[in-house]
């Protein structure tokens, strides 16, 4: 049981290394997203920019084109010596209807990239909130893994210490057990002492109430001789 504990300690305190090796990768990740919205709102200004650009390329064309118009008018009233004249303010005026249309199609490919970079931007900070609240909870579970590694040390130095506990306990029962063995073949000694003692002390015949007094030798007696 305290090997089994112990090892779980030993897990918990690798999940918790884990753990904060996932809190440092997230955090690397929100840095990066930061980074990434950073750079689409360089790129949104950078648009803003580039529209305005749009714009006025879109007003000198326009300019242009009243002008090639204002010079075919003028072409007319000259009669055959500005038909030529008359051909090139055509042309300009071309140029410049084909450059408004090239200034709306950049416009409108413009919005739509201000569009997508808006999207990703977007997308980026869902990414980033994401990661936020993975943060949080992988710092809601660092705490309880904390926790758990903490209790399973202190219970493992409980164990610990009961298991030495139970090992003095084993060793004063043997010791005890030894003791009342010895204190048992005493008993049985002194039991069979006793009983020679009764059976040697049953040997003994004593007549009448006095004490009793050894006969006395006379070495001239027959039975002295």
């Amino acid at each position: 049981m305290s090997e089994r504990i112990s090892f779980t300690a030993q897990a918990a305190t690798k999940t918790l290394s884990r753990a904060d090796e996932a809190i440092t990768v997230v955090g690397s990740g929100r840095s990066t997203t930061d980074e990434a919205v950073q750079a689409m709102s360089r790129v949104s200004e950078s648009a803003k920019g580039i529209d305005s650009v749009i714009e006025g390329l879109d007003k000198i064309a326009f300019q242009t084109r009243v002008l090639a118009m204002n010079a075919a008018v003028e072409a007319g009233r000259a009669g055959e010596a500005g038909r030529g004249f008359a051909v090139v303010a055509d042309l300009v005026s071309a140029l410049a209807m084909r450059a408004e249309e090239e200034a709306g199609r950049a416009r409108d490919q413009l919005t739509a990239t201000r569009g997508e970079v808006d999207l990703a931007v977007g997308a980026v900070e869902r990414v980033d909130q994401s990661l936020s609240q993975i943060v949080g909870t992988v710092n809601e579970v660092h705490t309880l893994l904390g926790t758990i590694s903490a209790d399973n040390n202190a219970q493992s130095q409980a164990i610990r210490e009961v298991s030495t506990a139970i090992g003095t306990m084993d060793h004063s029962t043997q010791q005890n057990a030894a003791m009342v063995e010895q204190t048992s073949a005493a008993a049985r000694q002194l039991t069979d002492q006793a009983a020679e003692l009764d059976r040697m002390a049953r040997a003994f015949r004593v007549s009448g109430k006095g004490p009793i007094r050894p006969k006395s030798f006379s070495p001239m007696s027959p039975k002295g001789r």
